[in-house]
């Protein structure tokens, strides 16, 4: 039994608006203020062009299932490949857990004024947790051929959304005027500070995900030519989604009263409110619940594929490549990657001593997850230079100086975001200890992923 292709070039658009897209980024980036705009296109430039170029090509060069994964086995071998597919499941296994808590506060925005309290509610947050992990988990055992509607309506949900606020800030600008000015000073204000260039380093990471599509390439169809053309039309959405959506929480909202606690909605419900359309802020609350479920697929799937693409390589027990026989899923993966995310989610809600250690593993983790980036990049530039072209590959920038430069800046926009995490926030009182727990933390993940790889490896030798 093999995987079914499943995902057309539509699909896949989807799949990346609704995996990449986080609109909680619109509210932090416009708290930043008129600065935020450059910042936005600086990242665009150096990280994410850079993260299309290599997908693409590395797309069109190895377009099997497991695409970081594949791509990293090929450039370095399998140690690497298997540490690369390591640190992209298990960063998503605890931020699964991160993104269901932010749905489910945005969720019961949705129900009316009476019951905004239940989002701070440990039962609620918890029963709904479990329940949409599970529901996404159920689309995944089923296939994409189903399953890939969640993914859709998630990412239309999040277009919605966006042009939403957009047009809202059209109406409101014209009838009330810009509510904080634009000049050339305010937008390169300060833009050089270190607060500007840690949050600049967070904002590349609003535009990753790019390589989801790849790691699931064996699923969609003709991935050759449908990932790089999915990746070209939902990049320029994103983009769009991102800086217009920036901009018009800025024109609209007087800084003073933009909240980044209350998030995304509240720059949605400050306008509305303003243009007496206050009806509106629940319809975007459930578009936003969608939008957040259907990322939470995306991100899913692509994250079992991982341990699927493993087991084939027989570096995990056998069972983690069982495709089911009537769905052509990896099922096994699926359902052991939903049992190891809800016990994330239940030490999330166990006692204070627990939660402490979940949020530094949630810290460290941030450094796990920029693992793969790295080897991406690498892999980009190593594969470029030392593979011939063939017929099929989509060698982008052909200008091989080119495909150097945006290699290496996107190899060190991920290098300046891992050193930057490693910084403590504010208000941490012992930094000694918190970057002894973190860089203690990253090195566990990465040793622990050696080890495992080694001991399965020296199994398989023995006679």
């Amino acid at each position: 039994m093999k995987l079914i292709r499943s995902l057309g070039t539509l699909d896949v658009i989807l799949l990346n608006v609704t995996a990449i897209v986080g609109l909680r980024w619109i509210s932090l980036a416009a708290v930043g203020g008129n600065s935020s705009l450059i910042l936005w296109l600086v990242a665009l430039i150096l990280f994410f062009l850079p993260q299309a170029f290599a997908v693409i090509e590395l797309t069109t060069r190895y377009p099997g299932e497991g695409g970081i994964y594949i791509w990293t086995k090929k450039a370095f071998g399998e140690s690497h490949a298997f540490l690369a597919g390591w640190c992209y499941w298990t960063s998503n296994l605890v931020y699964f857990p991160n993104l269901l808590v932010y749905i489910a506060g945005i969720s019961v925005f949705s129900l009316g004024a009476q019951y905004h309290e239940l989002g701070e509610n440990r039962l609620y947050v918890l029963i709904f947790s479990i329940s949409a992990l599970w529901l996404v988990m159920f689309f995944n055992i089923i296939g994409l051929k189903l399953g890939k509607w969640l993914n859709n309506l998630g990412g239309l949900s999040t277009w919605l959304t966006g042009t939403i606020l957009i047009l809202l800030a059209i109406i409101s600008v014209t009838r009330y005027g810009l509510s904080q000015p634009i000049t050339t000073d305010s937008l390169f204000q300060g833009i050089l500070s270190f607060e500007k260039i840690s949050f600049w380093a967070a904002m590349c990471f609003g535009f990753s995900g790019l390589e989801l599509a790849s790691v699931i390439a064996g699923e969609v169809k003709n991935p050759r030519r449908t990932i790089p053309r999915a990746a070209v039309i939902s990049g320029i959405i994103i983009a769009t989604i991102y800086i217009l959506g920036t901009l018009s929480v800025i024109v609209s909202i007087p800084k003073s009263e933009i909240s980044i606690i209350s998030g995304f909605l509240q720059g949605i419900a400050a306008i509305c409110a303003k243009l007496h359309l206050g009806w509106m802020t629940n319809m975007v609350a459930i578009l936003i619940t969608i939008g957040g479920i259907g990322g939470l697929m995306a991100w899913f799937t692509a994250a079992a594929r991982m341990p699927f693409m493993a087991g084939v390589d027989d570096y995990l027990p056998a069972k983690f490549k069982e495709i089911h026989p009537r769905y052509g899923s990896p099922y096994i993966t699926i359902i052991v990657q939903a049992a190891i995310a809800s016990v994330f989610i239940l030490m999330s809600f166990i006692g204070a001593t627990v939660e402490e250690a979940y949020l530094v593993l949630l810290d460290t983790t941030l450094l796990v997850y920029f693992v793969p980036y790295v080897y991406m990049f690498l892999a980009y530039l190593v594969l470029r230079k030392r593979e011939n072209t063939i017929e099929g590959v989509l060698v982008v920038p052909r200008n091989n100086s080119l495909a150097k430069i945006l290699g290496i800046s996107g190899l060190l926009t991920t290098l300046i975001a891992m050193l930057l995490s490693l910084l403590p926030a504010s208000g941490i009182e012992n930094v000694l200890l918190y970057e002894l727990k973190v860089a203690g933390g990253f090195l566990m993940f990465l040793i622990s992923g050696l080890v495992l790889f080694h001991l399965k490896k020296d199994k398989r030798a023995k006679p």
